[in-house]
């Protein structure tokens, strides 16, 4: 049946500017979405303070190196994350890694608050912190969603993580010129504490409809490389897995490329406050600035384009976007590799990775097993995003200390990456739409009891709601969408026009209007259709 709107709530009717929804989705959504913005918050807020760190003791090429050593840790830690799956699952495992992630930040709050140097140890800490915990808490979704539901509500859970990041950057660019990194520290270890208490109540939240269909609860296999030993046998992982490496060698030589030009501008900044200003305070400031501005241009991509992007294309069609933003914005850096561009460029980049390719990255785990949800997003999100650094990390050291590379060479090297990265992306949403066909059965809608034809004196005001038995879908997590429109596609007259989100008919019977023929559509989430006709006659 169509969703009865009288049974959604009013939060629930809001989200129906954004996306499809069912009654008792509303409350599971805010909760994984307070959740997910506590999570970026805590995050932004100590990734503003590691650069900081870091460049205050070491250059842009020591940052680049310090990338690659997180790549090299975490070929240790996912199989050490995969013994501890092993003992914990779900709620429990996500549980874990939270307070894990928690103590060892009041450890270095303590360490910096002694006055110890923590800027290169810190900086790797905060890059593995990062990808791990928001790889538990988007596994988490996957697991506790299904194909369907997932595909209409992430990026609506998306969105408050969006505004997380974006107070998070707000909140270090304020306040590190008032409090001390270590305030700051623990301010974002209390916040990450927090997280925990949504964990419960969020997964008891999803109405039965939405929640995932098979939910294994088997032994996890053991295995020596952990979740990186999945990945490299199953082709649809591994081809994720090497889009990842790819994006982050992009993402990253851009990084390098703008941590280059942010040091020379904060220097320069120091030199002209005549010594008022330290580097630690220009460079956190600088960086904390541009992630105001990547979350904010973020938020407005989450708000107004990433549901709209997944209707229309949906996630095969997603995982174009950014290649192709990219490949524009460093061929405009070849040309004008000035910090004002540069910045811009990374802007671009940057606010469309957190939010359009994150959410269809997440989406690419609802069709696999229960292990690839968790071992194998985990090893993806982390190891192989790394991997992709730590290639970045020898082309930076080639580039600079062999090729007497500039500005201009690296986004050279970037646009030839992106056209590799282009042909995975193609390749992935054909095994993608394949999984979905393979492990859930799609159902076309159907139509129902007929839509009764409608009576109308002439000038007459009416509001005419299509029924909620005219159409079916027996697909767990559908939400069907209506259109109307005249025999043959032709568009409704103008004294006739139909509201979409109210699913009504509205408008006033002209004097002599003569029998007009409706046909109502009705489409799911994957563009299947079914049809339903009804005259609207003279009384």
């Amino acid at each position: 049946m169509l969703t009865d709107l009288d049974r959604l709530s009013p939060f629930e009717r809001f989200l129906t500017l954004f996306t499809r929804t069912r009654p008792g989705e509303g409350r599971s959504t805010l909760l994984f979405a307070l959740h997910v913005f506590l999570l970026l918050f805590s995050y932004y807020i100590v990734k503003a303070l590691r650069e900081g760190f870091m460049l205050t003791e070491f250059s842009a090429e020591v940052r680049s190196y310090a990338v690659a050593a997180i790549a090299l840790l975490l070929m240790f830690l996912v199989p050490l994350y995969a013994g501890v799956r092993r003992r914990l699952d779900g709620v429990r495992l996500l549980r874990a890694v939270t307070l894990f992630f928690a103590a060892n930040l009041l450890v270095f709050a303590a360490l910096a608050g002694a006055g110890l140097s923590i800027g290169f140890a810190f900086f790797v800490w905060v890059g593995i912190f990062g990808v791990m915990v928001i790889a538990q808490f988007w596994a988490f979704a996957a697991d506790t969603f299904n194909l369907k539901s997932g595909q209409r509500l992430f990026p609506v859970i998306m969105l408050g993580g969006n505004l997380g990041a974006l107070v998070g950057v707000k909140a270090a660019e304020i306040a590190v010129e008032t409090l001390p990194p270590l305030v700051l520290m623990v301010a974002a270890t209390a916040t990450l504490l927090l997280t925990i208490a949504f964990v419960d109540p969020e997964r008891a939240s999803v109405p039965a409809g939405s929640r995932a269909i098979v939910i294994e609860h088997g032994r996890v296999r053991p295995r020596l490389l952990g979740g990186i030993e999945l990945v490299l046998r199953d082709r649809y992982l591994l081809l994720i897995a090497l889009l990842i490496v790819l994006l982050n060698w992009v993402n990253s030589t851009g990084e390098y490329i703008l941590a280059d030009v942010f040091a020379r501008t904060a220097d320069a900044r120091v030199a002209a406050s005549g010594g008022t200003l330290g580097k630690q305070a220009a460079v956190t400031m600088l960086y904390a600035d541009f992630q105001f501005w990547v979350t904010l241009a973020g938020l407005l991509v989450q708000l107004f384009l990433v549901s709209r992007i997944f209707r229309t294309v949906g996630v095969r069609g997603a995982l174009l976007v950014l290649p192709l933003v990219s490949a524009l914005a460093y061929g405009l850096v070849l040309f004008l590799p000035i910090f004002s561009m540069i910045r811009i460029a990374k802007i671009a980049e940057n606010s469309l990775n957190y939010t359009l390719m994150n959410t269809a990255n997440h989406a690419l785990y609802l069709p696999v097993s229960r292990d690839a949800k968790y071992d194998g997003k985990t090893a993806i999100d982390t190891f192989f995003v790394r991997f992709g650094d730590l290639l970045q990390a020898g082309l930076v050291f080639v580039g600079l200390n062999v090729l007497d590379w500039d500005t201009r060479h690296f986004a050279i090297t970037n646009l030839l990456v992106v056209l590799a990265w282009l042909g995975l992306a193609l390749a992935i949403g054909r095994e993608f739409r394949r999984l979905a066909r393979e492990n859930q059965i799609n159902v076309a809608p159907q139509p129902g009891q007929r839509i009764p034809d409608l009576l109308l004196a002439p000038g007459s005001r009416f509001a005419f709601a299509v029924p909620t038995d005219a159409f079916s879908d027996a697909d767990p997590g559908d939400v069907l969408r209506l259109h109307a429109a005249m025999p043959g596609g032709a568009a409704l007259p103008e004294w006739c026009r139909f509201d979409a989100h109210r699913r009504a008919f509205v408008g006033v019977a002209p004097a002599g209007f003569t029998e007009l023929q409706v046909v109502v559509t009705a489409s799911d989430v994957d563009g299947l259709e079914a049809q339903s006709r009804f005259s609207i006659r003279p009384a």
